[in-house]
């Protein structure tokens, strides 16, 4: 009932030994709740079905579980101000997906840094992937978000480039102690 790249994620994530993420314009599936998620499935084009929206996010929460283990897979994620501030599915459900991002940051082996509009702009900024670690090196692959679906990177110099942005991403972004007071601000402003 899901296209086969959503499930090669699934498994990829499953076999990972981390995860790292940056998002722009969304908060990283493997954070939202579940009133966030579906709505983020209501406004894909073209439509999906009232069910089909709910498989979807039934796999997306049956992703998470990754991070509910004993050892739960590490997972960093760099979060730009604009995924933070964009009320999906209205007032309450940003307010309570903002204060659900709070806990998780809370988590064993979660890691969430914010990059503020103050920055400006920072190399790779407009750009959402997830970058898989793989049981080996030569098995990382990263996961970039496009409006068909995702599309998956596996070739070496491409790998190297979404590391570095990474790293240069995690430099300019607050330091996690940081990002949970900034996200409790916004948090309360709504």
């Amino acid at each position: 009932m899901l296209p086969p790249t959503l499930l090669n994620i699934a498994e990829l994530e499953h076999h990972a030994t981390a995860l790292w993420s940056a998002n722009t314009a969304h908060i990283p599936g493997l954070l939202q709740t579940t009133d966030h998620a579906r709505e983020i499935f209501r406004q894909v084009v073209p439509e999906f079905s009232r069910s089909d929206i709910e498989h979807r996010v039934s796999h997306r929460l049956q992703r998470q579980a990754l991070l509910d283990q004993n050892e739960p897979t590490p997972f960093r994620a760099i979060i730009h101000e604009a995924a933070l501030r964009i009320p999906v599915g209205g007032h309450a459900v940003a307010k309570r997906q903002l204060e659900h991002l709070v806990e998780q940051s809370e988590r064993k082996g979660i890691t969430i840094q914010a990059i503020p509009f103050a920055i400006g702009a920072y190399p790779g900024s407009g750009q959402t992937f997830l970058y898989i670690h793989g049981p080996v090196p030569r098995l990382d692959t990263v996961s970039l978000d496009q409006s068909h679906g995702p599309v998956l990177v596996d070739a070496e110099a491409e790998l190297d480039t979404y590391r570095n942005l990474l790293h240069r991403m995690e430099s300019v972004a607050l330091p996690p102690e940081k990002t949970r007071d900034f996200i409790h601000k916004l948090a309360t402003e709504l």
